[in-house]
This record gives C-alpha cells, sequence and structure tokens, in this order.
C-alpha cells in the first residue's frame, strides 16, 4: 500500500503538469477528448484519499494487535509464575487448590477472633496459626524475657549520659586534630632544627679547632708565644747592644732572657758579665735608654731620627737626670747617612738642662691670659 501510494503521489506530480490545452494532449500535440485515468489529477487524489483510509485503518488494527500481544505476554508470564509456585508446593490438580483455599479460610476466621489488643497471655492461641506466628511468638517471649528488667528512666540516663560522651569524644577528636596538626608542625620544624644542629656541630668543631690554634699561638706559654718571645729579646738586644757600642761604654753586649714570668738583663763588657747594680748612674740610664730603642726598633720605628719623651726623669736621682741629658745628647750628635736624631724633652726638671749642649730650651708658664712660651 505504501509503494502504490507513493506511485500515486509521483502521478499525481505529473498530473499537475499534464493538462489538456485547447483539447490537445500536452505531450504529442495529438487532439483527444481527455486523459487517461491515471493521468488525471482528480481520480489520483479519490485513489490516495482510499489508499490514505485504508492505511489508517491498518495502523489501528496493529496498534490493537501489538496491545493484545503485550496482554498475552503479561498473562503468558503470569501463567509461568503460578506453574512454578504450583510445582514448587507440588500441587497437582484442582481438588489440591480447594484445600488450600479452605485452610486459608478457616485460618482466617481464627484471625477474626484475635482481639486488636493482646495481652501476653493471649498470644499462645495466635501461635497456633501456623509456623510463622509460632517463629514469632517465640521471638516475643524471648523478648520479654530480655526486657524484663527493663528501666525507662535508666535508659534515658544512658541516653544522656551517651549524648554528652558522644559530644566529648567530638572535643576529644578537635583537640586531637589540633595535637595532631601542631605534632606535624613540630615535625618540620625538628627537620629544620636537625640540619641546623648539623651545621652548628660543623661549626662548633670549626671553633674547637681555632680555639686550639688560638691557644697554640696566643697562649703566653704556647710554642708560638714562646718562640715570638724569644725572637724579640732576641732582637731588643741585638738593637740595644748596638746603641751601647755607639754610646761609646764599657757595655759592649746586652742580652735579654726568659725567666719565669719575668726578663733577665745580662750585660757585658767583652767577656766578663757585669752586674746592674754595679754601673754607674749614666750606665744604668744608657742601659734603659738602649732597650727602649731596640723595643722602638722592633715595634717597626725603624730610622729613629726623631723622639719625643715626656717626662723622662721621673723616678730618677739627681745623678741618672744629668746622665739622661748626657746619653741623649751623645746620641744627637751621632750621625750616619747624613741624618742625626733629635729630641724634645717635656720635663719639670730645668735643672737638668745645667752645663749641657741641648740646643734649644723653652719653658711654658700659665697665666690669666694664657700661656707664655719663653727661650731660656
Amino acid at each position: 500500500m505504501e509503494k502504490k501510494q507513493v506511485r500515486l503521489e509521483e502521478h499525481e506530480e505529473l498530473a499537475e503538469k499534464l493538462v489538456l490545452k485547447d483539447g490537445k494532449c500536452p505531450v504529442c500535440d495529438s487532439t483527444v477528448d481527455r486523459l487517461k485515468p491515471v493521468f488525471q489529477k482528480k481520480h489520483i487524489e479519490d485513489e490516495l484519499y482510499v489508499i490514505e483510509k485504508k492505511v489508517a485503518e491498518l495502523k489501528n488494527k496493529k496498534e490493537e494487535l501489538e496491545q493484545n500481544d503485550v496482554s498475552f505476554t503479561n498473562a503468558l508470564e503470569e501463567s509461568k509464575k503460578a506453574e512454578t509456585i504450583l510445582n514448587t508446593y507440588k500441587i497437582k490438580n484442582e481438588s489440591q487448590l480447594d484445600e488450600i483455599s479452605a485452610e486459608i479460610k478457616a485460618k482466617v476466621k481464627q484471625m477474626q477472633k484475635i482481639p486488636l489488643t493482646i495481652i501476653p497471655g493471649q498470644l499462645v492461641g495466635v501461635a497456633n496459626l501456623d509456623s510463622h506466628a509460632k517463629t514469632i511468638y517465640e521471638s516475643i517471649i524471648s523478648l520479654e524475657k530480655s526486657t524484663s528488667d527493663f528501666d525507662q528512666q535508666k535508659l534515658q540516663k544512658n541516653i544522656e549520659s551517651r549524648a554528652d560522651s558522644m559530644t566529648r569524644l567530638s572535643q576529644i577528636n578537635q583537640e586531637y586534630g589540633e595535637i595532631s596538626g601542631n605534632i606535624k608542625k613540630a615535625k618540620v620544624e625538628l627537620e629544620k632544627l636537625g640540619s641546623t644542629l648539623t651545621e652548628l656541630k660543623h661549626v662548633e668543631e670549626y671553633i674547637t679547632e681555632l680555639e686550639n690554634i688560638q691557644e697554640n699561638v696566643y697562649n703566653r706559654d704556647g710554642p708560638v708565644g714562646k718562640s715570638l718571645r724569644s725572637w724579640a729579646l732576641e732582637i731588643i738586644s741585638q738593637k740595644a747592644s748596638d746603641y751601647l757600642e755607639k754610646l761609646n761604654t764599657k757595655i759592649q753586649r746586652i742580652s735579654l732572657s726568659e725567666k719565669t714570668r719575668d726578663v733577665n738583663i745580662s750585660c757585658y763588657s767583652r767577656s766578663t758579665t757585669l752586674d746592674l747594680e754595679s754601673l754607674s748612674g749614666g750606665e744604668q740610664v744608657s742601659v734603659a735608654l738602649a732597650l727602649r730603642l731596640g723595643m722602638s726598633h722592633l715595634l717597626g720605628a725603624s730610622n729613629h731620627n726623631f723622639m719625643i719623651l715626656d717626662e723622662p726623669t721621673a723616678h730618677l736621682d739627681s745623678e741618672r737626670r744629668k746622665s739622661l741629658v748626657n746619653v741623649l745628647s751623645q746620641l744627637t750628635n751621632l750621625k750616619e747617612d747624613n741624618s742625626s736624631m733629635q729630641f724634645i724633652i717635656i720635663t719639670h726638671d730645668a735643672e737638668i738642662f745645667d752645663d749641657s749642649s741641648v740646643e734649644n730650651i723653652y719653658k711654658f708658664e700659665s697665666n690669666p691670659n694664657g700661656t707664655i712660651v719663653s727661650r731660656l
């Protein structure tokens, strides 16, 4: 029917184009009374109407058949289920079904006799209904025994106690979370501190090594300290001896040596050892000045052509005061490499310059108007 409908629709399109004009065929231009029915639009429309009506009837019939098919399928499934139930309970004929129906009616009558509110003593009758009712009855009896000493107030207290415990547990969990977080942070800090501690151990080792080096270098009794003192005393002795030689004293050489915590001064005249106490005041001043000049040389003043002496006569008697000036005068008169030593002496003892060869002596006096400087 659908193919025929499609074919007619195609003829309908063609029929709209094939229309007689002045009694002639639009195709062959021959004179005709009318077109064939298959090319007449009215005829084709009638045919299409009949076919569409028949298609509609067939669709309705198809839907009805499909509904019947679904009903039959459901009925078949129910039949299969019923067959399975019958086979399960070994029911083979209608008489057995009648017996089961009668038994159900009897049970229903028994159930109708059971009051809506049942007291424990009436449960025995209910238990006789069937095995399932008996099982329920036994469960109820067991439950009654297990709850015979039930206390509602105690239960309420237990519920409240449980609620308190749950609240406390929640607080503990929160505190545990905070503590766990702090522990994690502490572990991170410990890891950082661990690396820092390792670095500090290295630093401690370095410091210990430096302390050992410092102990050896700066300790007075260490090997470096002893070696430096020995070297320094030798340089001072050598330079002091050089200055004594220039001063034309009977002392030709001075030797400094370490003795416990002190320095021993030995003076020599050729191979003879001279006692310091046996030296004259001028010789003692020469020795003291030579030692100071030797120490100045050791401290870096290798070219002693100018020196300032502040109160050099303090704690000296009159003989040694004059001797000091004479010794300084001798050093001033020494000439090496066209240069001589010059001294500026600052003192309160003006008498030390009596009968001396000092070239210029200036006196400083203070008064209300300031300081007066005069040449003596």
